[in-house]
């Protein structure tokens, strides 16, 4: 059981400090809230996508246990080349979503938390400054009570 809802977050912005150093890590209430003309680049965007609550088994007299919460990494890059094609940004998100990918795959965010694990993520996003938006969705179990029986 934990006792911060959302425990994940900096744990995630940490990790990703730590693992890419040279790389902006930051956090937002959604996408919208990214502006571009403050954004540095190359970046990742941290936000907490919502949750899934179980039903069944998984329920005890209303009281959810095991929750699966969902956390989006937003590799955000910045290319003047190929802006029509996307080429530009696309070559250069590819190694940085590789480690994203390998900071955070299967590792442990903190005490209470399941392991990270990739889940379908929306569509890269490109506009028209020259910027990529690639997210990658990730699933993490928690307890939120303990049994009452």
């Amino acid at each position: 059981m934990i006792s911060d809802y959302l425990a994940a977050e900096q744990a995630i912005i940490d990790r990703l400090t730590a693992r890419l150093p040279e790389v902006a890590i930051q956090s937002a209430p959604d996408l919208a809230g990214v502006v571009e003309d403050r954004q540095v680049t190359p970046a990742v965007i941290v936000l907490y996508a919502g949750d899934q609550v179980p039903g069944g088994d998984a329920v005890d007299q209303g009281d959810y246990h095991r929750i699966r919460q969902r956390w989006m990494t937003v590799v955000s890059v910045r290319s003047a080349r190929g802006q029509r094609s996307g080429e530009g940004v696309r070559e250069a998100a590819g190694p940085l979503l590789t480690q994203v990918i390998q900071a955070l795959g299967g590792w442990r965010p903190a005490k209470g938390l399941g392991r990270m694990v990739r889940e379908s993520a929306p569509r890269p996003a490109f506009t028209r400054g020259g910027y990529g938006y690639f997210p990658l969705q990730w699933g993490i179990d928690l307890l939120t009570n303990q049994s009452v029986d």
